[in-house]
């Protein structure tokens, strides 16, 4: 991911990632206190890169959380198999 817009309540990602990820960075994301607005898009998902916009109080630390989040699921689903 790259950032491609860095505001004070703003902040835009470009990323390679497919939408499954996206998708369940955005769920995660709409946890988060703080978080007004999270989505996802691109123009053509076939042609060009997706983005990843966030807008609200707080990012990088419910960026932070919701990874953690995501990675605590997939330990417990591991010790599961």
């Amino acid at each position: 991911m790259r950032i491609i817009e860095n505001k004070e309540n703003r902040v835009v990602f470009e990323t390679e990632e497919t939408q499954t990820l996206l998708n369940l960075l955005v769920d995660r994301l709409w946890n988060e206190k703080g978080i007004k607005k999270v989505a996802y898009g691109s123009k053509h998902p076939f042609l060009e890169k997706m983005q990843l916009l966030v807008e609200g109080k707080n990012i990088k630390k419910s960026i932070e959380k919701a990874c953690d989040s995501i990675i605590k699921d997939c330990n417990e689903l591991l010790k599961k198999i």
